[in-house]
């Protein structure tokens, strides 16, 4: 006879599969680029058909495709008005013939997204003299355009959604908006945008494959670290199917002038880049790239394409990685689990076949020496374990119990753990 915790069991599994967004997508965090930031400054909402193909062959010719980059998406800069029948455009200054573009990026064996927004009109003009129309009162029409388009990704924003005086409930748009999708028949991934301000990790499951934990990531180290604190505790929200996204990565600077070779404009340094993208994929983050592809820098390829730190965002568990506990910098009693007032940070995230990805944080201004004891791991308790160095890619000499690192000021040191059975 089954036990009423076995029974209990089933039926928290049994409603966590009803409620889910039930598209098969995002068992993994998805991957790929924006336009946010390419033509020269962040948030300008500027895009074009040339961009776009350009983009879509570089992601093939820099390795990110063979990487798993997938995703080719349009931010806020896209759309222009709705036709006599309400059906949404492009701008056809922008994108000539915008199904074009789309079978360009798919013949590149790459995946085509879209901006869209809740409300009446989407949160920027794009620099265009009108407002761009969001999606209220068109989500089932405009799912069933994006399909016909053979979109792939759709994001929906939270801008503009005062109606009648009254404020849209998140729950209701988001959860319209998935069904339309949904009844397309098309597999769309769907991502929501509200920023976290109304807790999307803890009921967006049902509609979304991921949901914005927080608020939007700029290229300076105060929002990057801002955003890695903001989501301590949110690790168990993660799953295959729904993921936190922290927001666009900015790794190598704003969209800067590509055809100066060699050339960007970063708004943190290299040491804080590296920091971004092993926090990115300890976090279980989507990693979608916002800057620009087409010139690639040394740190741009030293983290985007590295493999060993793709394999621990992408590992099929899905499990999100988390703070588990704090070294104290300079401190004669420095391991203290999950204090939260430590400038030197210990993470972890459960992999497959019992093994740990764990990262070694500096949030402080100066170097410091920290250490990550294995005890913090669970099943660990006295056990050794070979290590590897994943952002070097070397294994460590001997078996241990801990591990020891100098940490650069505003830098990160991540490493795989094995478990010696």
């Amino acid at each position: 006879m089954m036990t009423w915790h076995a029974l209990l069991g089933l039926v928290l599994v049994l409603v966590h599969h009803a409620s889910a967004v039930n598209n098969g997508l995002g068992l993994t965090p998805p991957m790929g680029w924006n336009t946010w930031c390419t033509q020269g400054h962040c948030g300008l909402d500027v895009c074009n058909d040339e961009e776009v193909r350009a983009v879509a062959d570089a992601m093939v010719d820099n390795g990110m495709k063979a990487a798993g980059y997938q995703y080719i998406n349009m931010d806020d800069c896209w759309a222009d008005k709705r036709d006599s029948n309400g059906a949404i455009m492009a701008d056809p200054a922008r994108f000539p013939n915008f199904t074009d573009t789309i079978r360009y990026v798919n013949s590149k064996g790459l995946k085509f997204g879209l901006y869209t927004d809740s409300g009446i009109y989407t949160c920027s003009t794009g620099t265009r003299p009108h407002k761009i129309p969001g999606s209220y009162g068109h989500y089932e029409q405009d799912a069933n355009t994006y399909a016909s388009w053979n979109v792939e990704y759709v994001k929906m924003d939270w801008c503009n959604t005062k109606v009648n005086g009254s404020e849209l409930d998140p729950h209701k748009q988001y959860s319209q908006m998935s069904a339309a999708l949904n009844a397309t028949g098309k597999p769309i991934f769907f991502n929501s945008c509200e920023w976290g301000v109304d807790n999307p990790w803890e009921w967006m499951h049902s509609y979304a494959n991921s949901w914005r934990s927080g608020p939007d990531h700029h290229d300076d180290w105060g929002s990057t670290s801002k955003i890695i604190e903001h989501n301590i505790g949110l690790g168990k929200y993660a799953a295959p199917g729904g993921w936190n996204d922290l927001d666009f990565l900015m790794t190598g600077g704003q969209g800067c002038d590509f055809t100066k070779p060699g050339k960007h404009c970063p708004g943190m340094t290299d040491t804080e880049y590296k920091t971004e993208f092993i926090m990115w994929c300890i976090m279980a983050s989507p990693l979608l790239v916002a800057t620009d592809i087409r010139n690639m820098t040394d740190i741009m390829k030293s983290t985007l394409l590295n493999t060993e730190l793709i394999a621990v965002n992408q590992d099929k568990l899905g499990k999100g990685g988390d703070k588990v506990g704090d070294w104290h910098c300079g401190s004669p009693d420095r391991l203290h689990a999950r204090s939260s007032d430590s400038k030197c940070q210990l993470w972890a995230k459960e992999l497959s076949n019992g093994t740990f990805a764990i990262a070694l944080y500096n949030t402080d201004d100066h170097a410091h020496g920290i250490t990550f004891n294995f005890n913090l791991l669970p099943g660990m308790g006295g056990k050794v374990a070979h290590v590897r160095d994943l952002y070097n890619h070397k294994d460590m000499d001997k078996t241990m119990s801990s591990v020891t690192a100098q940490v650069e000021a505003h830098g990160a040191e991540v490493y795989k753990v094995i478990p010696v059975v």
